[in-house]
């Protein structure tokens, strides 16, 4: 039986880390979007537009697809952004930029179109670890010849991974402010307050609680569906191996009456 009280007071201590309410902010407050990106790129960004909140990209039938968290793009200047919220070390961050920017390429063409087309594509992953372990608060990455690191590829691709633990490295205060913010939550500055702000507001919005609820609540179903699912697989293999149901009862946790019923599937 899910526990929907449990579920509320999870939501109460969700803070900016949590996908759900860094991407339900941005795609609300597309002004602190944008203020963001311009304090991590240092450009001017004359405005943004959300392509899709949480766009859902799939390439042929057999590959796997992506979803993006904030996804926007500034028409003025042909540029598309894609920040993503990344608080586990899975050791595949930079293939899976590699993946995200070959998916948003093929997005963003257009059938019939040329690769003249192409946008300029960042992907942002804001990491609550230090990726490659040098002590900066931003790595940023563009292609270069080896041969001759002087010569750029020029292709408008940049990936950069953000490390909230850093302390190494010129970035503005602001940026500064927003890494400490999302590592400990303390609150400084401008646009960390307003950020702060921004999502109080939005855990306050009764829509974003019913969102909330109603994800949380679909996931502890599914997990419910798979751990039933492995216990049945349990009990029929032990059943196959002639085991007491007494045993297989304390083994999975299974009812008499669930093992019974299993049981049948093996005498056919």
């Amino acid at each position: 039986m899910i526990d929907e009280q449990e579920i509320l007071k999870k939501f109460e201590s969700l803070t900016i880390r949590d996908n759900f309410i860094f991407t339900r902010t941005m795609e609300m407050y597309p002004n602190l979007c944008q203020r963001l990106l311009e304090e991590i790129l240092q450009v001017k960004i004359s405005s943004i537009e959300y392509i899709e909140h949480e766009k859902s990209i799939e390439s042929r039938v057999d590959a796997k697809g992506i979803r993006l968290d904030v996804y926007v793009e500034d028409k003025t200047a042909n540029r598309v952004f894609d920040v993503e919220m990344q608080i586990s070390n899975k050791d595949n961050l930079s293939k899976r930029a590699r993946y995200y920017q070959s998916l948003i390429d093929q997005d963003r063409l257009k059938h019939g179109g040329t690769y003249r087309d192409l946008s300029e594509s960042y992907i942002i992953f804001i990491c609550t670890f230090d990726r490659f372990k040098n002590g900066r608060y931003i790595y940023t990455f563009r292609e270069r010849c080896e041969e001759n690191p002087a010569i750029a590829l020029n292709d408008g691709a940049t990936k950069i991974f953000l490390n909230t633990t850093g302390t190494v490295g010129d970035v503005s205060d602001e940026l500064k402010n927003f890494l400490r913010y999302v590592d400990n939550g303390i609150v400084s500055g401008k646009l960390v307050s307003d950020f702060d702000d921004a999502i109080k507001s939005v855990k306050i919005a009764r829509e974003t609680r019913l969102s909330y609820m109603t994800f949380e609540m679909a996931l502890k179903e599914r997990e419910m569906r798979g751990r039933e699912e492995e216990r049945n697989s349990i009990a029929l293999a032990m059943l196959q191996l002639k085991i007491s149901f007494d045993l297989i009862q304390k083994s999975t946790g299974l009812s008499i009456e669930k093992i019974q019923e299993l049981s049948k599937k093996i005498s056919k």
